[in-house]
């Protein structure tokens, strides 16, 4: 068995080497080895009964918090398996009436404050249902007690969307989020709800990555954008970062160069990777590898002048969920510098090699189950949540190939 590299510094804890010796968890009967380039993949459960996991956070090394989106609750995990008490939970989820199998609201995306040791931030984005429909909020709460007691307390709200932007729409709230431990910035990602041209407007806030403070305000640095000049009672939204994204439920920050780097949601195929810098416009609907879902042409390729391209389109539908990076310096580690972004439709986990900001690899690993997120544990493993009515938290425990 070989290891891969130590922790990821979004982790608030000090990692030990991503593959080091597996711990004794429990064996997923109904998952064989996984084979990849450089691994075979043993799959081990670690937690099974889950309703649609959607986030994940380690609170140390032997506990983790969950999101489940609906029914919009966090639950605490330990490392020997098993989910236990419901640590809390959004009293006012947004459920759309008449839609709701097809509905994408709900908790979403759970995060620790980069000083969580020292303060116990920890960060919530939901669907809040509100006169007009749906607003995406950010809470933030404090965590209390100790082992199984953990609890989420003294949780107030830092980010609401504004209530001309909130709508009635089930679909494309985005809501994953990732701090900059440099300065403690905090990004969301906001889908375009459904509706594309919102992307495109810069008094908008959907279709977007937002930046603000740890404490929801708006952040000193943000870019300006420029708004439509027909468009004279509206000014450009200060929470924006970059617009042009479609449905960014991917994200993550690069350790060694600080970069934010996105998965984003391509229509009919033209699911992409791309570099998220301040003042950049990613292009869509304008710009898209992908074709309308009645396999109609949409836009005018993959390139526009003026719009920022995308490091990669995948040549396959992967609908990208979680992302993040294996971080250099280990001895052997052959996924080192690595990114890893879970697949929804590919059912499995995407591993893609960068070099000179390009996409120099790219490898599909297969699961069999809808990935919705992937991180990398205080044990040094790679994590997995399925997303799923009966979904699990799965564990990659990798020998060498």
């Amino acid at each position: 068995m070989t290891t891969l590299l130590r922790a990821a510094l979004t982790s608030p804890v000090a990692l030990a080497s991503p593959f080091a010796l597996a711990l004794a968890l429990p064996a997923a009967a109904e998952y064989g080895p996984v084979e990849s380039q450089f691994y075979t993949l043993e799959v081990e459960t670690v937690a099974e009964g889950l309703e649609h996991p959607w986030g994940m956070a380690f609170l140390d090394e032997d506990r983790f918090l969950v999101t489940e989106r609906n029914p919009g609750t966090v639950r605490l995990g330990t490392r020997e398996g098993g989910m236990g008490e419901v640590v809390w939970q959004a009293e006012d989820l947004f459920r759309p009436e008449g839609e709701t199998e097809r509905s994408q609201a709900g908790l979403f995306d759970i995060v620790l404050h980069p000083d969580f040791d020292e303060n116990g931030w920890v960060y919530l984005s939901y669907s809040r249902e509100t006169d007009r429909g749906a607003a995406l909020v950010v809470v933030r709460g404090t965590v209390t007690g100790e082992g199984e007691d953990a609890r989420i307390e003294e949780v107030e709200d830092i980010f609401v969307m504004k209530e001309e932007d909130q709508d009635s729409s089930g679909l494309h709230f985005g809501g994953r989020m990732a701090f900059d431990p440099s300065d403690n910035a905090l990004f969301l990602t906001v889908g375009e709800r459904r509706n594309i041209s919102r992307a495109q407007d810069a008094s908008d806030q959907a279709g977007s990555v937002l930046r603000m403070t740890d404490a929801g305000e708006p952040h000193g640095d943000n870019p300006t954008f420029a708004v439509d000049e027909d468009d004279q009672n509206d000014s450009p939204d200060d929470y924006l970062f970059s617009i042009g994204n479609r449905n960014v439920q991917a994200l993550g920050m690069h350790p060694v160069t600080n970069e934010l780097w996105a998965s984003d949601h391509g229509p009919l195929g033209g699911d992409e990777i791309n570099l998220i810098a301040a003042g950049n416009n990613y292009g869509w609907p304008f710009t898209t590898g992908g074709d309308d879902y009645s396999g109609a042409p949409m836009g005018v390729g993959e390139t526009m002048e003026g719009m920022t391209p995308p490091v990669h389109i995948f040549g396959e539908t992967v609908a990208p969920s979680g992302l993040t990076f294996v971080p250099d310096g280990a001895e052997k580690a052959e996924w080192a510098g690595d990114m890893l972004i879970g697949g929804l439709v590919t059912e499995g986990l995407m591993r893609v090699r960068l070099e000179g900001g390009a996409v120099a690899e790219e490898e599909a690993i297969e699961i069999g189950r809808r990935i919705r997120d992937v991180q990398v544990g205080p044990d040094g493993m790679v994590w997995l949540l399925t997303e799923h009515e009966d979904g699990e938290v799965l564990r990659l425990v990798p020998q060498v190939n």
